[in-house]
């Protein structure tokens, strides 16, 4: 299964692909989460997940999870079961605004506005 390689997310980070940090207060999540936008690559729609909890980006300890109706690991290693659960849950939940972002169709504002961060009601953040 392919992943997301470090290079690629030291690459967008650094200002050559559109990428959006989600923080734990953004998500409802208990770690942070990376959004990359379709580019030229052979990858399908997913974000990228640190494994460590917390607010910190910890780029060496990224998981790539799909986004889809049945979100799954497809590169950089193992999430807890819980915290699976959890990212799981969330990407079902803001699946169709996750693919909108991904795809070009949602700016970064209006991504941001349409996500559900888990765990809380819409419009309360």
């Amino acid at each position: 299964m392919a992943s997301i390689k470090l290079s690629t997310i030291l690459t967008a980070i650094q200002g050559e692909a559109k990428i959006e940090v989600l923080h734990p207060e953004d998500t409802g999540l208990p770690m942070t989460v990376c959004l990359l936008v379709r580019d030229n690559s052979q990858y399908g729609p997913r974000i990228e997940v640190s494994r460590e909890r917390g607010p910190q980006l910890a780029l060496s300890e990224m998981v790539s999870v799909t986004i889809s109706d049945n979100p799954k690991i497809v590169g950089g290693g193992w999430l807890p079961g819980q915290d699976l659960k959890l990212v799981r849950a969330w990407v079902l939940l803001n699946g169709d605004a996750l693919l909108r972002y991904w795809s070009h169709e949602l700016s970064q504002a209006d991504m941001m506005a349409a996500l559900r961060p888990f765990g809380k009601p819409r419009g309360s953040r």
